[in-house]
């Protein structure tokens, strides 16, 4: 399978991002990045632009440099989206330096770019300087990187991801059909390069903003855990917009609060954001009729990224692309979470080699099924009971008295709502079973341990998506709580801060965020890190790997985190690449 480049392969400088106006003033917009005024080549090419009436162009440059990660040889890559803004008649530049895209290299690229324009090798060979059977080496090379079989395949390849060289190699006619082309032809023209903008230059109007459509559970009982969704959105969006927005223009937010247990109130939300034309819709997880919700949004047709970890929802993308395609989870299945539960209890010692299961009659709390009992079994445990606990969720007698009956050494509980979860564990605690209580994603609410206080000390839990305790995810909370005056919670405010940037990040690859299809592309074709792990979504029903029961590489997936409440705090103790601590017999089962 060949590699695709990932947002990882940038070097660590940010990209750069400035203004081309029509009479050649370049203005600077994004001063963490590198400074584009001294790019003569990029001003010369925006100005090309404007004058091709195309309304974007994206391509790779190469320019001399030294002293950047990414150089190699005394040269920087760079790889360049320029969009005309028909506002306000100028171009936004955004340049990102890269290191050479699936390993290619400079004659590879001069290749690469001239296959695009559909010529043969023995043209290839007469721009370049080299003999055919040279390039029909080159050919093969480039064919294999991409991992395609055909060169209408590559060239395809090739436009779609902006593969394409500036300067063309040449000059080559044949190339002016496509943007790069028609730019080159124009940067080739005589005439005086763009100038650069100087303090008296009077401002320009603000661009309009692109508005983000939030779907957010801030009404009822999953209302803190919304407010964390909301917190992390506002924060990418808040920085975003201090490094210039996406294709120079700002971003901004427009909330449609609804109740994630209320069907009706999920598509009265979904109606107000596609009655808004928002151009992508960013939420939280449903805990009711999935399907009524994906239908409506695939109805508006706008790109949805959300929380949830239906199993179901992966399975109507995979099994109706066309109806479903522009659906994406950011996070691992639910699926997963019997197995990181087998997995974490292999290698316990428990006193006793039972487990029970704890679920409500809601989907998104079932991860019970028959690759469940599966695993379990093969873990060498036995299955001590099943409960599926009835509306209104809140009766949990029924729940003690079994475990407290079976005593097994280990029940997982998958209930949503962070007040009840609590009012469970304080319960459990008062008279305690010898039984590892393994909790599923809602510790992640900074509620839960609010109201389960001392009683959830030595609680265990796991989240498919979470907060990694790196350098990432530290800078992200420190960030977080100088913002907001209270740190985040394990997952909620984290994944919405990461869907805001992969957003940004699709649509700074075009600057045409309207044009849904191709931002559905961009984001199944690339690879983003985030603070809550790697995100790929080009995988069947378009959502995230999870690590290590999905995908054996943590670089392309999302660790199955497992927490453990120590010191009335969330210690992350398994998987081992990413353990702040170990494994702590909880206080009930010592005492035991």
């Amino acid at each position: 399978m060949p590699h695709r480049p990932s947002y990882e392969e940038a070097s660590d400088c940010p990209p750069g991002m400035a203004r081309v106006s029509a009479d050649g003033q370049v203005e600077r917009l994004d001063h963490a990045g590198p400074d584009l005024r001294g790019r003569p080549l990029l001003a010369r090419a925006a100005t090309a632009l404007l004058r091709s009436g195309r309304d974007a162009v994206t391509f790779v440059a190469i320019e001399p440099g030294t002293g950047s990660p990414a150089a190699e040889s005394g040269e920087v890559w760079s790889h360049v989206c320029m969009t005309v803004t028909r506002e306000t008649g100028d171009v936004v530049v955004t340049a990102a330096q890269v290191r050479p895209p699936y390993g290619l290299t400079p004659r590879e690229l001069d290749v690469l770019t001239l296959l695009a324009g559909g010529l043969t090798n023995t043209a290839v060979a007469r721009y370049l300087g080299t003999s055919p059977r040279t390039v029909s080496k080159q050919v093969e090379s480039v064919l294999a990187k991409l991992g395609q079989a055909t060169r209408s395949g590559v060239a395809a390849f090739a436009v779609d991801h902006g593969l394409l060289r500036l300067p063309v190699p040449g000059p080559c006619p044949e190339l002016t059909a496509l943007a790069v082309g028609a730019v080159d032809r124009l940067m080739r023209e005589p005439g005086p390069l763009p100038r650069f903008a100087t303090a008296g230059v009077a401002p320009r109007r603000s661009p309009t903003p692109y508005e983000i459509g939030l779907l957010l559970p801030l009404v009822g009982a999953s209302s803190q855990d919304g407010e964390q969704m909301r917190r992390g959105a506002e924060l990418a969006v808040e920085e975003l917009n201090a490094r210039g927005g996406v294709a120079g223009r700002p971003l901004r937010t427009y909330v449609s609060a609804v109740d994630s247990l209320d069907a009706d109130s999920a598509a009265a939300g979904l109606a107000e954001l596609a009655a808004r034309q928002v151009p992508a819709i960013v939420g939280g997880y449903l805990l009711t009729d999935e399907r009524a919700s994906y239908e409506l949004a695939a109805d508006y047709g706008a790109p949805y990224l959300n929380i949830g970890t239906s199993d179901l929802q992966a399975e109507w993308v995979r099994d109706e692309p066309g109806r479903f395609g522009r659906i994406f989870q950011t996070g691992p299945t639910r699926g997963n979470y019997g197995k990181g539960f087998a997995r974490f209890l292999r290698g316990m010692r428990l006193r006793r080699r039972s487990v029970g299961f704890v679920e409500t009659t809601m989907p998104d709390t079932q991860t019970f099924s028959e690759e469940t009992v599966r695993l379990v079994e093969r873990a060498g445990l036995s299955i001590d009971f099943l409960i599926r606990m009835e509306p209104p969720y809140d009766d949990w007698s029924r729940v003690l008295r079994t475990i407290r009956e079976h005593a097994p050494g280990s029940v997982m509980v998958t209930h949503h709502l962070p007040e009840q979860a609590a009012a469970f564990q304080r319960a459990f605690a008062e008279e305690p079973a010898p039984t590892l209580v393994y909790m599923v994603y809602t510790p992640a609410v900074p509620q839960y341990l609010e109201l389960a206080g001392q009683a959830a000390e030595g609680v265990v839990w796991a989240t498919v998506t979470g907060r990694y305790g790196d350098s990432r995810g530290r800078a992200f909370a420190e960030r977080f709580a100088r913002r907001y005056g209270t740190a985040p919670g394990r997952s909620a405010a984290s994944v919405a801060y990461d869907q805001i940037n992969l957003l940004a990040l699709a649509w700074s690859a075009h600057g045409r965020p309207h044009d849904f299809g191709r931002v559905a592309r961009n984001l199944r074709t690339m690879v983003y890190r985030g603070v809550n792990g790697a995100y790929d979504l080009d995988r069947g029903g378009q959502t995230s790997a999870a690590f290590p029961d999905e995908i054996p590489d943590p670089s392309l997936g999302q660790a199955h985190l497992v927490f453990q409440i120590q010191d009335g705090r969330h210690r992350v103790i398994a998987p081992t690449p990413y353990a702040e601590s170990t494994f702590r017999l909880p206080p009930w089962m010592r005492a035991g």
